[in-house]
This record gives structure tokens, C-alpha cells and sequence, in this order.
């Protein structure tokens, strides 16, 4: 007969087999859960490398900024702007992720690649803004020059307000360049200072055809036989001449043969030109004589000697222009040229008139007599328009 009641409890030994085997698999959760926290921890490779949000990389792409990059090297600062993006999207990606999960490296890569472009974008920039800058402050000098000798050729040349409208936007595209330099735009700077030169150009060589007429050697042919005679007159026992030189604005006194003095004077208003009838303010070029001395009580000028212009080579002249059809309607040959007071005002003037201060024309008054030669040249041949002419060629 089997018993009444069994024993359901696992033996000893089986229940010490269990309790081994619960332990060894707990142990095991344990090891391999130490694992994942420890060994990460020991090699780094959950731990974000150093600078992940990429400082370095967005110091070096705003100094690449600064000097100009995204204007000179568009694409390669657009790329390493790109790859700093992707780098910090994939860290914060990475980030987001459990311990033990992480994986920096992509990140890494994407981030060394970043820097990498913007350290030689950087550089190149600097590089290339360096020698751009040597250019362009060469540029503006040279701009710079050009205006100041656009400007001084334009007074002397007398030159009309459509032509200093030109140079007057030469000086605003002059200020526009230094304004361009200024904030780095260095290349625009470069075509703007390079507009300003070439308008710059444009006057001056508007000019020089103006003052052409000064170093034509016809012109100072003619002038100079005209002072050889002037002068040549001075010989005699106590004969004087004067011979006034139109772009020296001088007049000088010669005796004996000799140069003794010369004066300062003020001209016609155009003086540039040859006079070619009333009204055009130019002083006339030619061999006169005196004709008459005015004294204080006979001219509104203090003292002035009046010359015998119109001569007959003005009027050979006067008739030829009439002829071509070069003179405006009803214009008269005129008259009345003199060497007159209340000259010294240091600009020219007169409506054609030769106008020393009159301090100098008493002593010039004095000097002349009723005959008296003289004689009015556009140039002698080595005056201030012969340099601006001779430096308007050197710089072309």
C-alpha cells in the first residue's frame, strides 16, 4: 500500500543546484550591465569629443567672414558653413541617444572635416584680401592723382561746367572707393577708385587739347619771333619792351636787350584762346604797340596804356573767321585792350585786358613810352603749360 502523503519539496541538493544557477545568471545580468557602463566609460566613447559645439570652427569662419570670404570664395564658405551644420546636427543627434548607444565618430569626422575648410578659407581669404588691398590703395593713389591733376588742368585750361561736371563725379566715385575700402569690399572698391581714374582721364585730355595750342610748333614759332622783335626794339638807347607771356601770366620788362623785371598779371577770362572778337573775354595774342598813357584822371583802372588792337594781322584774322562762317552773328572785332591797374586779384578777370596790381603799374607805367612795343605770346615755350602737358603724358 503506497503512503498516504509525498514529499513535493525538491531535495537538498536540487534546491542548492537552483540556487547556484540563479546566481550565476544574476551575477551575469550584473557583469554584462557593468560592461556596458564601465567599458564605455574606461574608452570615451560615449563622452562627447572635446569643443562638440564647434566653437574653433565658427571663430575661424567668422574671421573668414570678416575679411570677405563669402565674397571673394562663395562656394568654399558656403561648404564649410555646411559641414559645421551637419556636424553639429549629428553631435546633438548623438547626444540624444542612451549611454552606451552613441556614436561620436561620424560626428568627429564631419566636424575635422569643418575645420579643415574654414583654417585654409581663412587663410586663403587673408591671403588674397592682402594682395587686393596693395592693389587697391595703389589704386586710390593713383585715382587720387589723377584728380588733382584732372582739376588743376581743368582751371588752367579754363574748362566748361559740362566738363568739371565730369570731374566732379570722378571726386564722389573717389570717395565711394575709400568708402568700399573702408568696410573690406575691396574688389568693388578696386572698380570704383578705376572709374574715377579713367573720368579723371577723360578731363585731362579734354584739357590738353585745349592747351594744345600752347606747344604747337607753329604757335611758338610765331611767339617766339614775336619777342625776338619785342625785345629787339628794347636796344636802342633807352628803349624798352614788355613782353607779356599769356600762360606765365607775366609781364616782362626788357631794356637794352635785357630782361630787367617782371610782374604777375591778371588776363582775360578766357585767356586759353586767341581773341577773336568782342565779348569773348580773351586776351589777344600779337606785336603792339602803345598807343596812348592814361592817367588817373582819364581811365577807372588808375593808370593803363592802351594798345593799337586791332592791328592789321587782327583784322586779316577778324575777316577770315567772318569768311567761315567762325564768328557768331553781329560779333565785333572790338577793342580797347590795355595794360591797366587793379590787376592782383589772383584770378583772371578782364575782358581781355593785361591787369598787373598797381603798385606794378606805376613802375611799368613809368617804363613805357607812346610806341612803345608789345608784344602778347600764348607761351615762350617752357611755361607751367608745357609741365602740365609733358606730366599729362607721363601718366598715360
Amino acid at each position: 500500500m503506497p503512503p498516504l502523503f509525498v514529499d513535493a519539496r525538491p531535495s537538498p541538493m536540487k534546491r542548492r543546484h537552483t540556487a547556484r544557477s540563479t546566481f550565476l545568471a544574476l551575477f551575469a545580468v550584473l557583469l554584462l550591465a557593468a560592461s556596458m557602463l564601465a567599458v564605455p566609460k574606461l574608452d570615451g566613447s560615449q563622452t562627447p569629443p572635446g569643443d562638440y559645439p564647434g566653437l574653433g570652427v565658427q571663430r575661424l569662419l567668422d574671421s573668414a567672414q570678416k575679411a570677405g570670404a563669402q565674397i571673394v570664395y562663395p562656394e568654399r564658405y558656403a561648404s564649410a558653413t555646411e559641414l559645421l551644420g551637419h556636424a553639429r546636427i549629428e553631435m546633438n543627434e548623438q547626444l540624444a541617444r542612451h549611454w552606451g548607444l552613441r556614436d561620436f565618430g561620424p560626428a568627429q569626422d564631419l566636424m575635422d572635416r569643418a575645420q579643415k575648410e574654414a583654417f585654409s578659407l581663412s587663410r586663403d581669404t587673408s591671403i588674397l584680401q592682402e594682395g587686393l588691398l596693395r592693389r587697391l590703395d595703389q589704386a586710390l593713389a593713383a585715382a587720387r592723382n589723377s584728380l588733382a591733376h584732372a582739376e588743376e588742368m581743368a582751371d588752367v585750361s579754363q574748362q566748361a561746367s559740362a566738363v568739371r561736371s565730369v570731374l566732379a563725379s570722378a571726386s564722389m566715385q573717389l570717395q565711394l572707393a575709400q568708402a568700399y575700402r573702408k568696410a573690406g569690399q575691396y574688389r568693388r572698391a578696386l572698380q570704383v577708385a578705376a572709374d574715377s581714374r579713367r573720368k579723371s582721364a577723360l578731363v585731362s585730355d579734354r584739357s590738353s587739347s585745349t592747351l594744345a595750342r600752347f606747344q604747337a610748333p607753329h604757335n611758338l614759332s610765331v611767339w617766339r619771333e614775336w619777342i625776338r622783335k619785342a625785345v629787339g626794339s628794347s636796344r636802342g638807347r633807352g628803349g624798352t619792351a614788355f613782353v607779356v607771356v599769356k600762360d606765365k601770366h607775366l609781364v616782362e620788362v626788357y631794356k637794352a636787350g635785357r630782361l630787367r623785371r617782371s610782374f604777375p598779371v591778371d588776363l582775360g577770362a578766357n585767356f586759353v584762346s586767341q581773341k577773336r572778337y568782342a565779348g569773348d573775354r580773351a586776351t589777344p595774342e600779337g606785336l603792339y604797340r602803345i598807343v596812348r598813357k592814361k592817367g588817373p584822371k582819364s581811365t577807372k583802372y588808375n593808370l593803363a596804356l592802351l594798345l593799337d588792337y586791332p592791328n592789321r594781322d587782327d583784322r586779316r584774322r577778324y575777316a577770315d573767321l567772318r569768311q567761315r562762317g567762325a564768328l557768331p552773328p553781329g560779333a565785333a572785332i572790338g577793342g580797347l585792350i590795355e595794360i591797366h591797374g587793379k590787376g592782383g586779384r589772383g584770378y583772371d578777370w578782364t575782358d581781355g585786358c593785361v591787369a598787373p596790381d598797381d603798385k606794378d603799374m606805376e613802375i611799368i607805367y613809368n617804363e613805357a613810352r607812346v610806341g612803345t612795343l608789345v608784344a602778347i605770346v600764348g607761351s615762350d615755350g617752357d611755361g607751367p603749360v608745357a609741365e602740365l602737358l609733358e606730366k599729362t603724358e607721363r601718366s598715360r
